[in-house]
């Protein structure tokens, strides 16, 4: 009983400790954004590195606090010939949010950055839909079966969205999670 009670006050703190993580980095991101909207080819890769220098702290805070409050270790081989200078594309088979938060302790300054492809409706997700944004994470709109039936003109955006996301990043290595 009172190692269960233990358990819920450690996850309700981690959960706080996400949350409050997320607006404290989430903020200067948000800042950034403003500032990427002038349209200075240099100046918006400069407000890019910085963002994501600030995701990447992110991350790492994310790190201590999953180190603190879990347990899990993990057995992971092959990351020694990872390099933060190389171009990955992660595919994983997203099932949770948990997911997200593994492949970036995984690959935490080991590989570039991690870009995940977001669902075009999370453009609006407070604090993080404009820090998706500001992170060149691309946006991507999914149609239905049907609705493709119906508008056979659009069929395939998706894959231009995708060759577009990976035009935009050519200069520079990155990773891209699908």
């Amino acid at each position: 009983m009172v190692k269960a009670l233990l358990h819920h006050i450690v996850g309700t703190i981690s959960v706080i400790c996400y949350f409050l993580n997320t607006v404290i980095w989430s903020t200067p991101i948000f800042i950034l954004a403003v500032f990427k909207l002038i349209p200075i080819a240099p100046w918006r890769r400069f407000t890019s590195y910085l963002a994501d220098a600030c995701a990447t702290a992110w991350i790492g805070v994310n790190n201590i606090n999953q180190r603190i409050s879990g347990r899990t270790n993990w057995t992971v081989n092959g990351l020694e010939k990872l390099t933060r200078d190389g171009w990955y594309l992660v595919i994983a088979n997203h099932q949770s949010w948990v997911d997200i938060l593994v492949l970036q302790r995984i690959f935490h300054r080991r590989i570039p950055f991690l870009k995940f492809f977001i669902k075009q409706q999370l453009v609006w997700f407070p604090f993080l839909g404009v820090a998706f944004w500001a992170l060149d994470m691309p946006f991507m709109k999914r149609y239905s079966k049907g609705f493709l039936a119906e508008h056979p003109e659009l069929r395939g955006n998706d894959l231009e969205a995708t060759s577009e996301a990976f035009r935009h990043v050519r200069n520079a290595a990155t990773t891209r999670a699908a």
